[in-house]
């Protein structure tokens, strides 16, 4: 259920404390940032529009592999402002040269020479493979109009304000909830824009503009406690919760334990992955440009319900779904 409702990595695991109603009771609230156990250097890494003095990656002049699903953009710069020059498919070889921020510049040859930039979370951080010569034919990169766009904390600050149409602030790390997203839609082959609107008009909705993973008011009274509301798009009921421990673990821990999707981000990132590829097919959704489907699916709600709660949310997610495309959009053409 939606936390308002009654109505590119290490791998490091990072813990990430719920927030409970009482702690956002208004559109703006204030606070300490919950605790984040075994931050990755991305996360605190500055925003993208003020990246910090290039330094050496550790481990730079070594190769790394790309390990997002669906490719990464070469760009001309430390940033998605950057044009994409070239789209690198997944297990493409790079040799680093530094580090920018969030962001690598690599070689593709393995003769030293800037070719561009790469977000440094989705290169593979495991030992050292040999460069392949010559380098692999790449694809041109996909229209602006449809390119996936990586979610920073600037960026997901903007959507969230522009969707409330308020200033937000949340109590999580936005650091985290952004790289999450985005390692989210990858995982989830939410990988064009109107995949990542669909995904992300639901997300901003079930966490009450990112401000909280976890259902407020824990489910008490509700028939499906404790398999109340959690993680991105709010996982609900036993079934879903045993379907999604079977799927991805092969045993019933998230039964045991549901909270371990609160617990640990990369569980969450896991989850939401599973639930939106897997469990209830969205992409295809997506890719019609049917939101009122993904709204009924991920909620179950119509237009067309008796209750004025209910059309009130769907009319909310159909508003967020337009803001978030347009914002894409003007995001993509800066």
């Amino acid at each position: 259920m939606p936390a308002q409702a009654t109505a590119d990595a290490s791998g490091a695991s990072q813990t990430l404390d719920p927030i409970d109603a009482t702690d956002v009771p208004e559109a703006v609230s204030s606070g300490e940032l919950p605790s984040v156990a075994g931050a990755l250097d991305m996360l605190s890494a500055p925003d993208m529009a003020d990246p910090e003095p290039p330094e050496p990656l550790a481990g730079a002049g070594t190769i790394r592999r790309v390990s997002a699903r669906h490719g990464l953009y070469l760009r001309g710069g430390p940033g998605t402002e950057f044009p994409g020059l070239q789209l690198l498919p997944y297990g493409t070889q790079v040799n680093v040269l530094r580090r920018e921020g969030q962001w690598a510049l690599v070689d593709m040859l393995g003769d030293s020479a800037a070719d561009g930039f790469v977000f440094s979370s989705f290169l593979d951080s495991a030992g050292p493979v040999a460069l392949a010569a010559p380098a692999p034919t790449l694809p041109a990169a996909s229209p602006e109009s449809d390119q996936f766009i990586l979610i920073n904390p600037p960026l997901l600050q903007a959507i969230m304000d522009r969707c409330a149409n308020a200033r937000i602030k949340s109590k999580l790390d936005l650091g985290v909830v952004a790289d999450a997203l985005t390692r989210s839609m990858l995982k989830a082959d939410a990988n064009t824009r109107k995949r990542e609107v669909g995904f992300l008009s639901q997300a901003v909705i079930e966490t009450d503009f990112f401000r909280t993973f976890k259902e407020y008011g824990a489910g008490a009274g509700k028939s499906y406690a404790p398999y109340y509301g959690r993680g991105m798009h709010q996982l609900t009921w036993r079934d879903t919760y045993a379907a999604c421990s079977k799927a991805l673990f092969s045993d019933d821990r998230l039964v045991q334990d549901p909270d371990l999707i609160l617990k640990d981000i990369e569980i969450n990132i896991a989850a939401t992955a599973w639930f939106w590829r897997d469990y209830k097919p969205f992409n295809r959704l997506a890719d019609a440009g049917d939101i009122d489907g993904i709204i009924y699916r991920l909620y179950g709600g119509k237009i067309t319900s008796p209750n004025p709660n209910v059309r009130r949310s769907v009319l909310l997610r159909r508003s967020y779904y337009k803001t978030i495309d347009g914002l894409l959009d003007q995001h993509s053409a800066q």
